[in-house]
């Protein structure tokens, strides 16, 4: 993460206290938590990009939370789950399991909104790799919980309210919420079509996001990944077989 986001927001070294009360962590996690006027909004953008956006703000959750506690900070398995979900933010493919296994702490608040993260990210990315339509509440859930933690919510709520503004307009939704047969709940979406999407898009505000920039930077994070010491992460084999169109660990 860079310096420049963590300013942006208000985050540093020394973090202040956080309100958490005992209800908090089922209440942010609750798929029947609603908001209606963010959800018009949020279902705004596109597949891929919503899986990125909820990356995102797991990081800054994850970031807030750890100079709370320690185990946050050594917990060497955060990264290669990160990394697993920025590969499936290019292609689903990429991402082996989406269940990751995390106690729950009910005495301490800063794991219990660790545990609360990882809670909705888990539902969000399972439907994200079946396919389902319905991923947008989740990123709901999220949002509410980041802006929740945050040190300075005005800053957090400008950056919040401009990074959907150029989501929307870089990768917007390519499909009608209104239009969804309700009925059929075991309709797939085909998300080739949408464009993958680069960290840096979110976290690197010089970035100039376009298909031409974006190709050398997804294919530097690709190259990057070792998915044979990373078990969220499929290998090419698996990818192909599981019906991959293109070069595994390639953005042609």
């Amino acid at each position: 993460m860079t310096n420049t986001i963590k300013s942006v927001l208000g985050l540093n070294d020394s973090q202040s206290e956080f309100e958490w009360k005992s209800n908090h962590s089922t209440d942010f996690s609750s798929t029947y938590l609603s908001n209606n006027r963010l959800f018009n909004v949020l279902n705004k953008i596109g597949y891929k990009a919503t899986m990125g956006f909820a990356i995102t703000l797991t990081e800054l959750i994850q970031l807030r939370s750890k100079n709370h506690y320690p185990y946050i900070n050594a917990n060497q398995e955060f990264s290669p789950k990160i990394e697993a979900l920025w590969a499936a933010a290019i292609d689903p493919l990429y991402l082996d399991k989406y269940y990751f296994d995390y106690e729950y702490f009910d005495e301490n608040k800063v794991m219990t909104t660790y545990w609360s993260n990882w809670y909705i990210l888990i539902y969000l990315a399972g439907k994200y790799t079946k396919g389902s339509y319905h991923i947008h509440e989740y990123l709901v859930n999220l949002s509410m919980l980041a802006r929740h933690l945050m040190p300075n919510r005005e800053l957090f709520d400008k950056w919040f309210v401009e990074t959907i503004r150029k989501t929307v307009e870089t990768f917007p939704c390519l499909y009608d919420y209104g239009d969804l047969d309700e009925d059929d709940k075991d309709a797939v979406y085909d998300c080739s079509a949408d464009a993958p999407v680069p960290r840096e898009f979110f976290f690197n505000p010089d970035f100039q996001y376009s298909e031409e920039a974006a190709k050398p930077v997804l294919n530097a994070f690709l190259q990057s990944l070792d998915y044979k010491n990373n078990p969220w992460l499929r290998t090419p084999e698996d990818m192909l077989a599981k019906g991959f169109k293109g070069t595994p660990y390639k953005v042609v």
